[in-house]
């Protein structure tokens, strides 16, 4: 099974910040992220988000630009939210159906933390997502993985 964690596009500023939607630039983001993974030849097989405004809509035009919004929805989950415990985590992961691709679209700093927990980094600053940035984790067990790739707007020319 691989994970993509993807780590929100750059928002607007906002008063209520589960409101913040995505700026123009974080839209620009998202559309380049998917074309990158549309050209790795990805195919989700399940997609989450977290219930922010601005990480369901990173998935909601990651999905529409890759063209497989109609074939994969977009599913809102609270363990994708930094509140969530390591434990809580683990067990919503673990109860995924075994998929091919999985995409995580989520907020820093709990996403890169489980990418690093995944992979055995115990410094926190040997790994970070910048916004929209995404990491690739294959994993048989879902307690370790190796890093596919790590990809950021700024190495897709943004």
């Amino acid at each position: 099974m691989k994970l993509y964690f993807l780590r929100h596009a750059e928002a607007l500023d906002g008063d209520d910040d589960a409101a913040r939607p995505l700026s123009p630039h974080g839209r620009e983001q998202s559309e380049a992220m998917a074309k990158f993974l549309s050209k790795a030849d990805v195919k989700f097989s399940a997609a989450f988000a977290s219930p922010l405004v601005r990480a369901h809509q990173t998935g909601e035009i990651v999905l529409r630009t890759m063209g497989i919004a109609g074939d994969v929805k977009l599913q809102t989950v609270k363990e994708l939210l930094n509140e969530t415990s390591d434990a809580q985590w683990q067990r919503w992961l673990n109860s995924l159906a075994q998929g091919k691709h999985v995409l995580l679209v989520g907020h820093a700093p709990s996403l890169a933390d489980r990418v690093r927990a995944l992979l055995r980094i115990v410094d926190a600053n040997a790994l970070n997502l910048a916004k929209g940035a995404l990491a690739c984790i294959a994993t048989d067990d879902r307690r370790s993985g190796e890093l596919k790739y790590l990809v950021s707007p700024k190495s897709l020319g943004l």
